[in-house]
């Protein structure tokens, strides 16, 4: 269950560190970068998703790969656009929606004595959270230029990322050593 996590991390991770050390990418480099940014996302959240093999059944996999979808197909026309306002309104959308399906799923309560809790719980509200704030903001930035608009996004990505990170080391702990009594 680590690895997925991990790599969404990683992705997240290396995302917001570009943002970071990107003086001036223009229209073309936001798109692409948010592009490839959303892709890999969507690619990622999909393994999550598998790796956890909810039932069919489950709304919480349904949220989480029509979410991944919506990020994936945001990440193409976004990526083909080279335009900064669409940029802005299709990856605010597209951040959104992946932030609403983790608040969803990770708000979601078993039912009495059917399921476990599953581990990713408490991360999805906190990663919920701010996607879902990143997504709101960012078309405010639209006409703040491309800069703007990879700070707003590259600050969520690394706040998203450190949070997959501890998890990902968390369940590679945890999954290591057995329970003592």
């Amino acid at each position: 269950m680590w690895r997925p996590v991990l790599l969404r991390a990683l992705i997240t991770l290396a995302f917001g560190l570009t943002t970071v050390f990107w003086a001036a990418p223009g229209p073309l480099g936001l798109s692409l970068t948010l592009g490839a940014y959303f892709l890999a996302s969507a690619a990622a959240q999909y393994a999550v998703v598998r790796t956890l093999a909810l039932p069919a059944g489950d709304n919480r996999r349904f949220v989480l790969q029509g979410a991944a979808g919506i990020l994936a197909v945001g990440g193409v026309v976004v990526a083909i656009s080279a335009n900064t306002a669409m940029a802005a309104w299709l990856g605010g959308v597209a951040l959104a929606f992946l932030g609403a399906s983790e608040l969803i799923a990770g708000l979601r309560k078993p039912a009495a004595g059917t399921e476990k809790k599953l581990a990713l719980a408490s991360d999805w509200r906190i990663s919920g959270v701010v996607g879902l704030g990143t997504g709101i903001l960012l078309p405010f930035y639209a006409t703040a230029g491309p800069h703007a608009l990879m700070g707003v996004a590259g600050g969520g990505a690394l706040m998203t990322g450190a949070l997959w990170m501890l998890s990902a080391l968390t369940l590679r702990h945890d999954g290591s050593n057995p329970k003592a009594q």
